[in-house]
């Protein structure tokens, strides 16, 4: 019997992929602000502001949800610190009245897209790769926020019984990507696109994982496959690119483009790549290579602008 998955923030980034990801195989039900405006029969809509209990209640009443896979935020890392009592409110509380419901109507599990950009925060200076048992030591609210999640879902695993998946995510990019403001490469592809200046905070020696989005809901696909449970898993190649190796590496494939650099921002940490090995011994990935990644979202981009 196919399994029936609610995605929450299912018109994002995330959330489309793994919508394309998983369609076929299981029943989707997808709640966002806005409905998809292409039709879909493979698809259930609900319209409604994740903040209202209301909104999401509905879902539960309606339908017997066997998971729900939670890649909703309301903030970024870059604007989450200006206002940290909204963060809170509508990302930590909401969620937590989303687990009450999940109580109330015998869900059994929950899937969180939780940061591994952010959560682990600054890092001992002769250390960049990270396993999951890293100390956690957030600079920006959005981090914090995401941590302060993933302890209520043990929690509520603890308390009442609710199964959970803690998937720690690199950097990802790819097709669906609309933010102009965070997902490094698809902002520097959407530039260049449109003919605009690249800004770039620092000197450019900002090192990230960058993983290509493809691979991201693959490996979620695969973990609802192999059933499994209670683990908090990061999500990452293990390969660390600095931003002006992105650089490089855009323009070898794309050509010239004009760079504005400006000071670098106190939210960012210096180098962090996520140590997969965790989930390698699961499911023995084998990630997209870098230029690949950039060329496929670079095409896709000019092709649905």
């Amino acid at each position: 019997m196919k399994k029936t998955i609610l995605i929450l923030g299912g018109e994002g980034f995330i959330g489309r992929n793994l919508i394309d990801e998983l369609k076929d195989n299981c029943n989707i039900i997808s709640f966002d602000l806005e409905k998809n405006a292409k039709s879909d029969d493979k698809i259930t809509f609900y319209k409604g502001n994740f903040t209202f209990q209301q909104d999401l209640e509905i879902i539960f009443k309606e339908n017997k949800i066997d998971i729900v896979i939670h890649a909703l935020s309301t903030t970024i890392p870059s604007n989450s610190n200006a206002n940290i009592i909204y963060d809170i409110n509508s990302n930590l509380v909401a969620t937590i009245e989303l687990l009450d419901l999940m109580r109330k109507y015998s869900t059994p599990k929950i899937i969180f897209i939780s940061s591994g950009g952010t959560v682990y925060g600054l890092l001992d200076h002769e250390q960049s790769v990270v396993t999951e048992n890293q100390a956690t030591n957030p600079i920006c609210s959005y981090g914090i926020v995401k941590l302060s999640i993933e302890k209520y879902i043990y929690l509520y695993n603890y308390l009442y019984g609710i199964n959970y998946l803690v998937l720690r995510f690199a950097n990802p990019y790819g097709r669906y990507h609309k933010s102009d403001k965070q997902g490094l490469i698809n902002v520097i592809l959407n530039k260049i696109i449109n003919h605009e200046t690249v800004t770039i905070w620092g000197d450019g020696s900002t090192v990230r994982d960058y993983v290509y989005i493809n691979d991201c809901s693959s490996i979620v696909r695969n973990l609802i496959e192999k059933n499994i449970s209670n683990e908090t898993i990061n999500i990452g190649s293990g390969v660390g690119y600095s931003i002006n190796d992105i650089l490089k590496i855009i323009e070898k494939q794309i050509g010239n483009f004009k760079t504005n650099r400006l000071e670098t921002r106190d939210f960012d940490v210096p180098s962090f790549i996520l140590d997969n090995s965790k989930l390698q011994s699961i499911i023995n990935h084998t990630f997209t290579n870098i230029e690949e990644g950039v060329n496929n979202t670079y095409n896709w981009l000019k092709n649905n602008e």
